[in-house]
């Protein structure tokens, strides 16, 4: 059996304390924008968007999602994607990568009304391009 001695515990000690606390300040950071996006008017809360992964892509499929043009996220196998929208237009597009037939993201509007929640699939459409299809 193996000792350690004092300076080693310190270090792990030190270590563990710091994740823990890095972790912390992230999940206060996270707490604070969720919070923060909230405070709007009740006619202009914000949209609820949740975007799920079908299996069958395959588990090295990763789906990127950019709303507005702006990185979104990136869904991988059995990945669900939940966000807000301000009300108003948006464009979604979403890819598959790697190996999608097309360099282009599929494209879609959507006009996000105060409160409402839009529920998509990510799957492979008729073209063979990934596509975002209402409901799950």
């Amino acid at each position: 059996m193996k000792t350690h001695n004092y300076s080693s515990r310190s270090a792990i000690l030190l270590l563990v304390v710091s994740l823990f606390f890095s972790a912390f300040v992230a999940g206060e950071a996270t707490a604070a924008d969720s919070r923060s996006s909230h405070a709007v008017a009740p006619s202009q809360a914000p949209a609820r968007l949740v975007i799920r992964r079908v299996a069958n892509l395959g588990s090295n499929v990763i789906v990127q999602l950019w709303i507005d043009g702006k990185q979104a996220g990136s869904l991988g196998y059995g990945h669900t994607y939940n966000g807000t929208l301000t009300p108003g237009r948006h464009v979604l597009a979403v890819l598959a990568t790697p190996g999608s037939r097309s360099p282009t993201p599929w494209e879609m509007a959507l006009n996000a009304q105060s409160g409402q929640t839009y529920m998509f699939t990510a799957q492979g459409g008729s073209s063979g391009n990934l596509v975002l299809a209402k409901g799950f």
